[in-house]
């Protein structure tokens, strides 16, 4: 699948919050996102499209079943960012991970074709089936019949998405950046509806290190990693994933670029995103007016004019590939602060 990298043309997405202002670039109108404009994709960093015969091929996905630390069997799908040329020339050390969590009841199916487009734009995207949901409902040992079901599952487990289901995807990510396969200290989360929740909870949760108690044991870097997060249709209230806890974590009120996307058309999700990106508001001053203002903004909240809400957003007329990739590079590549968020090997307490 190569990329749909065309604007937003035709497509209204209108700021809240901040003044909605348009801009014309190739005779398109091109209309913002909380002050973020249609994006042109990075293109100059993206990669090549599969037709150019120069252009490195794009690598398969690969399915992977890793270990929680409650022994549950997690299913999920990792796309490269670079081949494995581009991997033994060192280039994966500056390739951007990026989770992608689906809703309840969903799977990571579910986020195919946005996985690929992130991949095809350069990005190593990784893609787990929470619990009880997809690939992830064994328990290792456990008889065939001894199943997590997400409809039955009990509260508690929702948060283990959280403690257990994500920091199997840490550290499948941190022997990845070991590998130099990409730089997990410029992780991205994107969570649509329950995902949202379980990537806000995380991004706390990785904040305070999770091993020890610590971001740093001695000189090793635990946590911290996450950089960058995209809500997509958030929910105020999930059962066994409180937003509360996580949004008032100091890390996670100021140390991250958070971008909510909804569909406006719909009130109840419009005012809980509202919500949310309104609790966020105070710790993100919008920066003075300069040639250069949305490379140095931290919040968006974008309002497509549609009722759809979560993977429903995905649909190519929407191109929520192209805001989350422009969005990216402009945090975690362009940003002075991304300067500092090299490539290092990451060892563990353990190591």
């Amino acid at each position: 699948m190569q990329f749909d990298r065309r604007s937003l043309a035709g497509t209204r997405f209108f700021s809240a919050g901040l003044k909605c202002w348009a801009a014309l670039a190739t005779a398109v109108a091109l209309v913002s996102v909380a002050g973020f404009p249609s994006p042109a994709l990075g293109q100059e960093k993206a990669p090549a499209a599969k037709s150019d015969k120069d252009a490195p091929a794009i690598p398969e996905p690969e399915e992977s079943d890793v270990p929680t630390g409650d022994r549950l069997h997690l299913a999920l799908t990792y796309y490269p960012g670079v081949n494995q040329e581009g991997i033994q020339q060192g280039k994966g050390k500056k390739v951007i991970p990026i989770v992608l969590l689906h809703g309840w009841k969903q799977k990571r199916s579910d986020l195919n074709e946005l996985a690929k487009g992130l991949q095809e734009l350069g990005h190593a995207v990784v893609v787990p089936d929470l619990r009880g949901h997809g690939g992830s409902t064994r328990w290792i040992g456990a008889s065939r019949d001894d199943k997590l079901d997400a409809a039955k599952m009990p509260t508690p487990q929702f948060g283990l998405m959280v403690t257990q289901d994500m920091k199997a995807v840490k550290n499948f990510l941190w022997e990845k950046n070991n590998a130099a396969e990409l730089n997990i200290d410029k992780l991205c989360v994107v969570g649509s509806e329950m995902g949202a929740s379980v990537a806000l909870g995380f991004a706390a949760f990785d904040a305070a290190g999770y091993e020890h108690g610590a971001v740093y044991y001695g000189s090793r870097k635990l946590g911290r990693f996450v950089k960058a997060l995209v809500l997509i249709s958030p929910k105020w209230s999930v059962p066994g994933l409180p937003l509360n806890r996580a949004m008032k974590d100091p890390a996670v009120q100021t140390d991250m670029a958070i971008m909510i996307l909804v569909g406006k058309k719909d009130t109840k999700a419009r005012t809980e995103a509202k919500r949310i990106y309104g609790m966020f508001k105070p710790w993100h001053p919008e920066p003075p007016e300069s040639e250069d203002k949305v490379d140095k903004q931290t919040l968006f909240l974008g309002e497509f004019d549609t009722s759809l809400q979560g993977t429903k957003l995905l649909d190519q007329k929407f191109n929520v590939q192209g805001f989350i990739d422009d969005f990216v590079r402009r945090r975690l590549i362009k940003d002075d602060a991304a300067r500092e968020w090299t490539w290092k090997e990451r060892k563990s307490p353990n190591d």
